[in-house]
């Protein structure tokens, strides 16, 4: 069913903002912000004025007269691997509840949605009219797809300023007002994303001593040195070293150290985003032959495509994979359950190299996706009455109070986190308290006001995320790991994705299909066919796939991008 086309797609503001969101999107610098707050300032011309006598924020809040129901988004990840398994309610909703709602006549129910299918939840909520008063999501897509099909309504930039002068000051310290405009009216409220030119909090842990046994002291860089080291490490008897999982869902395959760099401006446009896998393009295949090197050569589960992510971690713990990625926390139970399991192992955090590098035969690089100075997005939600409205402003202003942000990302002294030397550490291993934290230190209850805890620079933020109650220290690991990353940031090898100011209304018809269904398909062929049967197969099923609607998405984009409504690639 085709979906209506947004009316306006981009208000003036809307459209200074999106172009100044290409590559250079990293946190925002007073340059940055004196547009916005020039901007602002015209905006404050046209915009009604506020009441002199009513007091903003939190000590202008009373409670409601009647109880108010607010229903908040959370992401449910599906598993208990870094926190507490029920996202909805836990001690930390409690805590909530406690501490906000019932001050002010609040129930707050959380709502949980599936990490790995959120349009779908988020469509169910929406037919049944149970969609959460703060819809939320990380990609600008989703929340252009909600507006056009009438999930979210405006909201009040003045009454919001009144109610959350500090969220929404936030906003205008790191340059996020120019995100808040669609169809010309006020839908979202924008959250921050601190070190957004990197991706320094998701990192790939690997067996060392395996690594020292096959005769390295570092890990390579290029696939073709890694192949080598694969061999051996299958020759000391460590089988299907890479493990293996299927694929599905938003995210998978993602082919940014296959591409070459500069990158082409429409190739980026039309076919650079994370969450539909870019099958016909030159990267992909270069990615998926590589992974058709590695199942040809053993080094992968030959049933990988029916084993779960859950599998991956299972054999890393018990010794029988040589890596494993995930975000990192000062919790982390697959590293605390594999020293465990295994005292004597040795690990170490793979660490992005300072230059530039680009293996000529399998064309891999240490490019990477850095995710700019935008965090989580939140709009209201259409059927949310103006008390409830209300009420999840107050809440965002809740949350984004220094103590009350503190509380949710640390949690309690004594139990969750100690002071040492006047700075927070976290405890490790939380497993067993009531007060256990959820994923990554309950972060997908406080994404909505910054999507990474700060303590004002990246060495201490660092040292506050670093795995705690381990054998082993990976926090100068991971601090060269950020500035690697950042290096070849600088260095214009690594772009933020385009955004695009209206709904797609192909990705919205095509979108699901291609990326659960056709791709997972279409990629196990592709993976597992012989070495000399991959180019021919890869251009039969690229045709195919785009026949199936990826060129329709590929030419919206196109479109998009020709009419000035999308960033650009800088």
């Amino acid at each position: 069913m085709k979906k209506k086309v947004l009316a306006a797609l981009l208000s003036a503001s809307m459209v200074m903002g999106i172009a100044a969101c290409g590559q250079n999107n990293a946190p925002a610098t007073t340059e940055d912000n004196t547009e916005t707050q020039e901007t602002e300032a015209e905006a404050e011309a046209t915009t009604s004025e506020e009441t002199s006598d009513v007091t903003a924020g939190i000590d202008g809040w009373e409670p409601f007269s009647d109880p108010v129901t607010l229903r908040v988004a959370v992401y449910d990840r599906g598993d208990n691997g870094n926190g507490c398994s029920d996202v909805e309610n836990n001690y930390w909703t409690k805590w909530v509840q406690e501490n906000f709602g019932d001050k002010y006549n609040i129930n707050v129910e959380y709502v949980g949605i599936t990490r790995s299918d959120v349009m779908t939840d988020y469509a169910m909520l929406a037919s049944t009219g149970e969609l959460p008063t703060l819809c939320m999501e990380y990609d600008y897509d989703k929340l252009a797809t909600w507006v056009s099909d009438g999930y979210l309504q405006p909201y009040d930039v003045d009454q919001f300023k009144t109610i959350a002068p500090t969220y929404f000051q936030n906003m205008v310290d790191n340059g996020l007002t120019n995100y808040i405009q669609m169809q010309g009216d006020n839908y979202l409220v924008v959250g921050n994303r601190p070190y957004g030119a990197s991706t320094y909090t998701y990192c790939t842990w690997y067996r060392q001593d395996w690594l020292e046994e096959a005769g390295y002291t570092e890990l390579p860089t290029k696939d073709s040195e890694l192949l080598e080291l694969y061999a051996k490490l299958v020759e000391n008897g460590h089988e299907y070293p890479l493990s293996g999982s299927k694929v599905s869902g938003a995210g998978v395959d993602q082919n940014y150290s296959y591409r070459d760099y500069p990158q082409d401006e429409v190739t980026w446009a039309t076919t650079g985003d994370y969450q539909i896998p870019a099958l016909s393009t030159e990267a992909q295949k270069r990615f998926l032959k590589w992974q058709n090197e590695l199942y040809n050569d053993g080094y992968i589960n030959p049933e990988y495509y029916l084993r779960a992510q859950s599998d991956v971690e299972a054999d890393f713990i018990n010794g029988k994979a040589f890596q494993w990625s995930g975000y990192v926390s000062s919790t982390m139970n697959v590293l605390n359950s594999l020293y465990e399991n295994e005292p004597d192992a040795k690990l170490a955090v793979a660490v992005c190299p300072s230059e530039f590098i680009q293996d000529e035969t399998w064309g891999n690089s240490n490019a990477y996706r850095p995710g700019g100075n935008i965090g989580a997005m939140i709009g209201f939600a259409n059927n949310a009455t103006e008390d409830e409205v209300k009420a999840g402003m107050m809440y965002l202003e809740w949350m984004a109070q220094p103590e009350n942000l503190f509380t949710m990302q640390w949690g309690i002294e004594g139990k969750n986190f100690n002071y040492e030397n006047g700075k927070p550490v976290a405890v490790g291993d939380q497993s067993g308290l009531e007060e256990q934290q959820g994923h990554n230190n309950n972060v997908d209850y406080w994404m909505v006001v910054t999507a990474i805890k700060v303590l004002g620079n990246i060495e201490d933020d660092i040292a506050a995320i670093n795995p705690q109650g381990l054998p082993q220290d990976f926090y100068d690991q991971i601090l060269a790991n950020y500035n690697g990353q950042m290096a070849i940031y600088n260095a214009g090898k690594c772009n933020v994705d385009c955004m695009f100011g209206a709904a797609l209304e192909s990705v919205t018809e095509y979108g699901n299909t291609l990326k659960e269904e056709l791709y997972p398909e279409y990629r196990d062929q592709l993976v597992m066919c012989k070495p000399e049967e991959f180019d021919a197969l890869y251009d039969e099923l690229s045709q195919k796939y785009l026949d199936a609607g990826y060129q329709e998405i590929i030419d919206e984009r196109q479109q998009l991008l020709n009419d000035g409504l999308s960033t650009r690639l800088q």
